[in-house]
């Protein structure tokens, strides 16, 4: 698992999708969590619009996104 309570593959679509979709700015965390679980349904099942919204959070304040 990665420091964002997401496994590195999952980590890895969540920021190409980031870098794709949003390549200017970023809207809230929960809307890109949202989207995200939209084009990952099976993410979205396994670990939760919250894990998949903190760890967005997380990769904001780290300079990630």
């Amino acid at each position: 698992m990665s420091p964002f309570s997401l496994p590195k593959y999952v980590f890895d679509d969540l920021d190409r999708f980031i870098h794709e979709i949003y390549p200017k700015s970023l809207p809230n965390s929960l809307l890109i969590a949202q989207a995200f679980c939209l084009e990952y349904p099976d993410y979205g099942k396994e670990y939760g619009l919250s894990v998949i919204s903190n760890a967005i959070e997380e990769g904001i304040k780290n300079g990630l996104f």
